[in-house]
């Protein structure tokens, strides 16, 4: 591999910024195709801007290196300086519980990182796993810094229905209706597990069969070990310059529990949204005075892998509205989203059409290259197809789309610091 001089390329942001704080506040995503074949020439370095709202959409099909490119991402969120990481919260959805590996550096890769003039490190990340599941990963021996629970009443009645499937019309539904209501009213925000059983078990208005229906779907919410009277309140995690790694991996194929992923990135996207919208009140009023623009909660990023099934195109999902809000509106309140996904033509339009940086690993399913195509604004030339066609079949080249400064690169993806964990499993033991 041939690299040249270097010069900088930043995406994301718009000039007048790039003529004001220059490549400040980006991080390194990799470097131009300067001409493909057998040994690519590298040209100029990519970097791409994180200080401002993004809706960044990584695609790519099965081990084409969207997470990889995502774990880039997150490297360069904990190199950035200081004064700009504590401006920001990084939070991260694994579902497929690879992310823990930033904590290990890639000494596997340690001959392509010099060819980059970089050296394996470790990532500075807080890596949280369902408190129920905790005792498993230290068993293990796996790095991870503590559990994660929701509290009980951060679960409104609409949240509950939909993680039980029950409608207004249900009995059911009905009881826990009034359940919840009554224990808002009694007891506040400090109620647990105990509390809603002695509430449904004292109801006057139900009859015993829906009783006891309704309360075995609350104990076996129990089992899931994510539901606690205490907990971590979700605003919380959205600490100015930590980076954290929710695993859901748990959860994925896991029977009884499939609204639990979605439950917990809806929420986590809910309350976010509500207290971001009135930190940056505060900081527009200092803003009109003249006052150093800052707040007791920095600008938030979520990154989303498999974004697909949180943000579905054809299918009710809980966390869907709450994120498409982010995806609408999130510009003015300081809500960043990256969403990987290997299949675009399963995700959300709006995820798509709204989306202003654009990486994209190889594809060659029609139908999801079909969906991105509509991404394709009035000054990129040809299909997508094209560009696909042309991209060097080994693993870690992009496409790159900057709907900020209308261009498009071919791109080889950075090598990473930290050990990759989304490698393919294999039968080889060495």
């Amino acid at each position: 591999m041939v690299l040249k001089e270097e010069k900088v390329s930043i995406i994301g942001r718009p000039l007048k910024d790039i003529e004001k704080y220059g490549k400040k506040g980006c991080i390194d995503l990799g470097k131009v195709v300067m001409s493909a074949g057998e040994r690519p020439v590298l040209g100029r370095k990519i970097v791409m801007d994180v200080t401002k709202s993004h809706v960044v959409l990584v695609c790519g099909k099965r081990g084409g290196g969207k997470s990889y490119s995502m774990s880039v991402i997150i490297e360069g969120f904990a190199r950035l300086p200081i004064e700009i990481r504590r401006r920001l919260s990084v939070i991260v959805i694994d579902t497929v519980g690879i992310f823990w590996t930033l904590k290990i550096p890639n000494t596997e890769e340690r001959s392509l990182l010099a060819e980059w003039d970089l050296e394996p490190e470790v990532t500075n990340v807080k890596v949280l796993v369902p408190k129920g599941k905790l005792s498993f990963y230290k068993e293990k021996g796996l790095p991870v810094d503590g559990g994660f629970a929701i509290k009980y009443s951060e679960l409104g009645t609409e949240e509950w229905m939909a993680l039980f499937k029950l409608t207004w019309r249900d009995e059911e539904g009905i009881l826990l209706t009034r359940v919840i209501d009554s224990l808002k009213e009694s007891l506040g925000t400090y109620y647990g597990l105990n509390d809603i059983l002695n509430a449904i078990e004292v109801d006057s208005e139900s009859d015993k069969k829906s009783k006891m229906a309704l309360a075995n779907r609350f104990n076996a919410s129990k089992s899931w070990g994510l539901f606690e009277k205490e907990a971590t309140k979700i605003k919380d995690i959205a600490k100015g310059g930590q980076i954290t790694i929710i695993d859901v991996s748990a959860y994925r194929q896991s029977i009884g529990m499939e609204g639990t992923r979605d439950i917990i990135v809806g929420l986590l996207g809910k309350k976010l949204f509500e207290e971001r919208m009135l930190y940056r009140k505060e900081e527009e009023s200092k803003a009109i005075k003249g006052e150093k623009i800052e707040s007791d909660m920095p600008i938030v990023w979520m990154l989303i892998d498999e974004a697909h099934m949180f943000m579905p195109k054809d299918e009710e999902s809980i966390a869907l509205n709450s994120l498409l809000e982010w995806v609408r509106v999130g510009r003015q309140p300081g809500l960043a989203l990256l969403l990987a996904t290997q299949r675009p033509n399963k995700l959300h339009p709006d995820c798509i059409s709204q989306c202003d940086l654009f990486i994209s690993h190889r594809m060659t399913a029609q139908e999801d290259i079909e969906a991105v195509s509509q991404l394709r604004p009035s000054y990129l030339q040809g299909n997508f197809d094209k560009y696909y066609q042309e991209m060097p079949k080994e693993k870690g080249y992009a496409i790159v789309l900057d709907d900020n400064t209308e261009k498009l690169w071919l791109t080889k993806i950075k090598p990473r610091y930290s050990w990759d964990g989304g490698k393919t499993a294999s039968a080889f033991t060495k």
